[in-house]
């Protein structure tokens, strides 16, 4: 993981390529699913707190199913799951850098910088480094050319995004993004 989060290319190597690879790396992310889910319906046991849980669903298994359209699409079906294991494992790389960026911006808030600029620079900086390697992972996983692992990376994006308008739009009317930038939603304020 830290040698794909560092952009080496040798770092893929160190992942198995077989569908127990895949579904060792999709574990964890369903377990904290489903741990998730149960939390969510424990506290609120309502239609809103359902359509938390299935948009939480999709975001699980969307970047799987897509990511192995486009390799069969792209006549990658070979090297699919070794790129699944080490994308999925690599995300978790995020997570460390978004305490390595909030302990930087913990620094930075008494120096003067505001709160609002400060959520800006976590979630820019979080937001490019989880956008890049991504893609770098599917040049180098599923050997694209670096056009088509801007493609994957922007199909994934596109339809995240598709799902959180169709998740806003359609009743009980669940904005994910509010949650995920933490702002008040209207409910909450009601």
């Amino acid at each position: 993981m830290m040698l794909l989060g560092r952009g080496r290319r040798d770092g893929m190597g160190c992942f198995s390529a077989t569908p127990d690879a895949v579904l060792t790396a999709l574990a964890p992310r369903v377990a904290l699913w489903l741990v998730g889910g149960l939390l969510t319906v424990a506290q609120a046991p309502t239609l809103l707190s359902g359509a938390k849980i299935l948009f939480s669903l999709c975001l699980v298994l969307a970047p799987v199913v897509l990511t192995q359209l486009l390799a069969r699409l792209w006549a990658r079906e070979a090297l699919w799951p070794r790129y699944m294991a080490a994308a999925l494992w690599c995300d978790w790389l995020v997570l460390f850098v978004m305490l390595a960026v909030i302990t930087i911006v913990a620094v930075l808030v008494p120096a003067g910088i505001g709160v609002e600029h400060s959520v800006l620079i976590l979630n820019g900086v979080i937001f490019a480094y989880n956008l890049w390697l991504t893609w770098f992972v599917a040049w180098v996983g599923l050997a694209l050319s670096m056009w088509r692992a801007l493609v994957l990376v922007l199909v994934i994006a596109s339809v995240i995004m598709e799902l959180g308008v169709l998740s806003s739009m359609l009743p009980p009317h669940y904005s994910p993004w509010q949650d995920f930038l933490a702002l008040p939603s209207a409910h909450a304020t009601r």
